[in-house]
């Protein structure tokens, strides 16, 4: 009975220990917050300025759904992309304004995406520039996955 008890206390303290690592780390859900692209939508690119909502998930773990533009010539091995909300949004002239483009560099290399995917990162508020056009929001990627 006390050797019960004893591994029911390890497991509860095991437990209690992750959950409050994880919420003193700053994480939400472990893939990261979901954000949409009308909250993106509310950065202002010619002042710079975001709403308190997106400004708070600065330098935060997140989710972003949309679609890839890879910015490198290997499909193979991708490491730079752009993230547009949608698949008309990818290389047309004009492009989309600079809060509807986040630009993407994995931290490891992925096979170029041809639909809708997620991708989990880090996202930072900040201007990048690429050949296809500034994007207002970088993420330093973990992975993507197929939207389902």
């Amino acid at each position: 009975m006390k050797t019960w008890i004893f591994a029911g206390i390890l497991i509860l303290a095991a437990v209690t220990g992750a959950v409050l690592y994880h919420s003193l780390s700053g994480g939400g859900s472990p893939d990261g917050v979901e954000v949409d692209w009308r909250l993106l939508g509310e950065m202002d690119y010619i002042t710079g300025k975001s709403s308190p909502e997106l400004e708070a998930l600065n330098n935060k773990a997140v989710k972003i759904p949309g679609f890839m533009v890879p910015l490198e010539d290997n499909q193979r091995d991708v490491v730079e992309f752009l993230l547009v909300p949608s698949p008309q949004a990818c290389i047309h002239v004009p492009a989309p304004p600079p809060n509807q483009m986040v630009y993407v560099k994995m931290k490891k290399g992925t096979e170029a995406a041809q639909g809708p995917i997620w991708v989990y990162g880090t996202l930072k508020l900040v201007t990048k520039k690429s050949m296809y056009g500034d994007a207002s929001f970088e993420i330093t990627g973990e992975a993507i996955a197929p939207y389902k």
